[in-house]
């Protein structure tokens, strides 16, 4: 890995350059370069590297790959080497992702941002064998995320995606050192039976085993239970149907109880429901860039100053009534001491309703806030397109139950800190706010709870969660005892609560 000694021009990549041996990846005729091409960037030697024939031999028409690939970004690459070699290094890697490219067609899995997609190829490419195994280590994030979405179909066409193994358990949630993210182990195997896929086992586990013994116990209660909950407290297994692994969906890992993987796909499929875009509103998201160039913080009632939508955490929106808690102004006015187009273009963007862009799942209170006015903010997302009685209703449906389900499944950055983006937000399906029965049901109940003090999620059962819930409910003529069954289960998801199942703070001292 780093330069070559005798040429240091050139730069050797580890283990990805096996990428670049023939032997491992065949090249075709229509990617063969010319004789005078061979020396190219992208090639280097038509033929296997004489140092890595070990390398070839070992890994070739592997039985089983066991794999933990980088997932840190692709620009801290070599990073103890000087800033020319970490160049060539990324140039290096984008031609064997070419090379690569060339063999199996993994299109659209690779990312610039990103190596950890060409060790996935790489495995493909190693394990061929029809009861070959792949098992890797992932960021459960990227079980979930929308820029991961091509990766996890590319996988489910050729494996059949057996098992995945997530802990959820807060404080121990890494299966690699150096990190504290959410991991999960993905088993993957050849299908080569004709016929239909079998479901996927998800394994959620509510502690880690602490030494040998406990290892031991847990494989023999993996291999004893079929299904539900296993013996001594290790968690449960549950089933996803194949065609939701084929489409990409693999949600049921960032969930520990099973009910709530399939709620939320309910909901986010919901056929009577359109999503926010459907709707013909749109999400806006504030140019960190432009902001900070443009503006800067104000006491109010300065010229020019405006008030937004700052903070998202405990000591933020405390009621479901969008209440400004900053204001910024313009760096420079105008001449005539106007608001600045910048400012304009801004304001143009305020929305009855705003959406948090990202937010602690224990220690925050809402996940969305609507009043009469209209802001734009930093911490919060505002959606443009509806009137101030229809913002009311969405905020009302986001923050109960059904909404909350869906904005969790798309979680970005960690799963106790998401971070959403206009498009997955534009995606959450909503009730039809249009019809006046259901607007005003939920706008309703909007005015009857807009000055009740929301609390914190890890909190865990409260009025106003049940008020919101029994409206939507209403609203949309969904079973209300459904609901609270569900809210009651994401009152105990680790991740909100802040403690693992049969967890208890006094333990914790």
């Amino acid at each position: 890995y780093g330069p070559d000694r005798d040429n240091p021009k050139r730069v050797s990549v580890g283990t990805l350059a096996l990428l670049g041996q023939k032997a491992i990846i065949p090249r075709n005729n229509e990617f063969d370069l010319p004789d005078d091409g061979i020396a190219s960037q992208a090639t280097w030697l038509p033929d296997d590297d004489a140092e890595l024939e070990n390398a070839v031999d070992a890994v070739k028409d592997a039985r089983i790959v066991i794999m933990n690939p980088p997932f840190t970004n692709r620009t801290k690459m070599g990073e103890k080497f000087p800033k020319e070699i970490q160049q060539a290094l990324r140039n290096r890697t984008d031609a064997l992702e070419t090379l690569s490219g060339s063999g199996s067609q993994p299109d659209g899995i690779f990312d610039k941002n990103s190596i950890r997609p060409l060790f996935v190829a790489l495995a493909d490419h190693c394990e061929k064998r029809p009861d070959g195994v792949v098992s890797m280590i992932k960021p459960t994030i990227a079980l979930t995320t929308t820029s991961g979405l091509k990766e996890r179909q590319w996988l489910a066409q050729r494996f059949h995606i057996h098992t995945v193994l997530t802990c959820h358990q807060p404080g121990n949630i890494n299966l690699s050192q150096n990190t504290n993210i959410n991991e999960s182990i993905v088993v993957m195997r050849r299908h080569a039976v004709k016929g239909p896929k079998p479901p996927t086992r998800f394994i959620n586990l509510d502690r880690m085993p602490t030494n040998e013994r406990e290892v031991d116990d847990l494989h023999q209660c993996i291999m004893e239970c079929e299904e539900g909950e296993m013996r001594n407290g290790w968690g449960e297994i549950s089933y996803w149907p194949a065609e939701r692994m084929d489409e990409g969906d693999w949600t049921p890992a960032i969930w520990r109880a099973p009910q709530l993987a399939s709620a939320a796909a309910a909901f986010a499929n919901h056929q009577d429901m359109r999503t926010i875009r459907e709707h013909g509103y749109s999400c806006w998201k504030t140019n960190a860039t432009i902001v900070k160039k443009d503006f800067i913080p104000a006491a109010p009632g300065n010229p020019g100053s405006f008030p937004i939508i700052d903070s998202k955490g405990a000591d933020g929106q405390k009621i479901i009534r969008s209440t400004p808690d900053a204001e910024w102004k313009p760096v420079t006015l105008d001449e005539d001491r106007r608001i600045p187009q910048s400012v304009q273009k801004l304001l143009e963007k305020a929305g009855h309703l705003l959406i948090t862009s990202g937010q602690r799942t224990s220690t925050a209170r809402l996940s969305a806030i609507a009043s009469d006015d209209k802001y734009v903010g930093r911490g919060w997302l505002p959606i443009t397109g509806p009137n101030a009685q229809e913002a009311k209703a969405i905020a009302v449906f986001i923050n109960a139950t059904a909404g909350r389900l869906q904005l969790l499944r798309n979680t970005g950055r960690t799963l106790a800190f998401p971070v959403y983006n206009p498009k997955p937000l534009e995606s959450i399906r909503i009730p039809d706010v249009k019809n006046a029965r259901v607007r005003d049901a939920l706008a309703d109940c909007w005015e009857r709870t807009v000055d009740m003090e929301v609390p914190q999620y890890r909190d865990g059962e409260c009025e106003v969660r049940r008020l919101w819930d029994e409206a939507v409910a209403a609203a949309l003529g969904w079973d209300a005892a459904e609901l609270e069954r569900l809210r009651l289960l994401l009152h105990r998801e680790p991740h909100v609560r802040g403690l693992g199942y049969n967890q208890y703070a006094d333990e914790l001292g």
